[in-house]
C-alpha cells in the first residue's frame, strides 16, 4: 500500500472517528429517506465511503483489475464493520453520545453495498 493511499485511509478513519465524538446537536435526529433516521444514513454513508477507502488502498483504483491480493477483498467488510463497533464502544465512554446496534448496523450496510457495487463495478465493466 502507498503511503498516499495509506495518508487517504487514516484521515477517513480519523474523519469518523472524530464525528463520533464530538457533540451533534439535534440535526441527525430528523427523518431522512424512506422514514430512516438522518443519523442512519450519514452512519451507512460514511461506512461506504470508509470501505472504498481500503478497497483502492489495497486493489490500487476501482478501474484496476483484482490483484493477487484479491482474497483479502472480502476481508474488507468484516475489517470495517469491526471499526464501526470499536467506534460504537468508544462512544460508551462519551457522555454526551450514545452507542447503538442500528448505528452499527447501518455501518455494516454501508459498508456491504460499497462492497458490492465494487465487485460489480470490476466484474461488469
Amino acid at each position: 500500500m502507498s503511503s498516499s493511499r495509506s495518508r487517504r485511509l487514516a484521515l477517513v478513519a480519523l474523519v469518523i472517528l472524530v464525528s463520533a465524538i464530538v457533540p451533534t446537536g439535534g440535526a441527525v435526529a430528523r427523518t431522512g429517506p424512506f422514514g430512516l433516521g438522518l443519523d442512519l444514513w450519514l452512519h451507512a454513508l460514511a461506512y461506504a465511503v470508509l470501505e472504498a477507502t481500503v478497497l483502492a488502498a489495497i486493489v490500487g483504483s476501482p478501474d484496476a483489475s483484482l490483484p493477487t491480493g484479491a482474497l483479502s477483498i472480502p476481508a474488507t467488510l468484516p475489517v470495517v464493520t469491526a471499526y464501526g463497533l470499536v467506534i460504537e464502544g468508544v462512544q460508551l465512554l462519551v457522555p454526551y453520545r450514545h452507542a447503538s446496534v442500528a448505528d452499527a448496523l447501518a455501518n455494516a450496510v454501508g459498508a456491504g453495498v460499497m462492497l458490492v457495487g465494487w465487485f460489480l463495478y470490476v466484474h461488469l465493466r
